[in-house]
């Protein structure tokens, strides 16, 4: 649909449009077969929508206004944790929470081989207090070592 129908849409369908807008707007709809046949489908859609509309108002019965506000008073007010109350709620609300542990955990035993320490160092072997059987042949490797 062209800009020129874009527009104007609303007020054309609604019989508000200005004579020289309307005048433009059916010499582009006698000139442009699609804009023509998108507007006659908006007609007829405009029709069945006011096909619905009632002929008369319709008026609430007496005290319908009171009666509304009498229940409305009368019932209290719903709270956050009445959601919770419906069992079928709370088991697809445990079984979710489940669910993402059962995730989780299984992502950080997946990943429990990153987290292991290196072997430790020569420096750090040295300076523990249980000593280390090749301790002498380490420091004598460590005084001899040239960058």
């Amino acid at each position: 649909m062209h800009a020129v129908i874009i527009h104007d849409l609303e007020e054309f369908l609604s019989g508000r449009l200005p004579q020289p807008a309307r005048h433009r707007f059916e010499a582009h709809l006698d000139a442009c077969g699609d804009c023509h046949r998108e507007v006659e489908e908006m007609r007829q859609a405009a029709g069945l929508f006011e096909s619905l509309k009632a002929a008369e108002p319709v008026e609430p019965p007496p005290g319908f206004a009171a009666r509304l506000i009498e229940d409305l008073a009368g019932s209290p007010a719903p709270s956050f944790w009445s959601i919770f109350g419906d069992f079928a709620f709370g088991r697809q609300v445990a079984f979710a929470s489940l669910l993402t542990m059962a995730v989780l955990g299984t992502v950080l035993v997946s990943r429990e081989q990153s987290y292991q320490p290196a072997p430790p160092t020569p420096e750090a072997v040295m300076a523990s207090d249980t000593g280390s059987p090749n301790a002498d042949q380490m420091l004598v490797t460590l005084a001899n070592y040239e960058p």
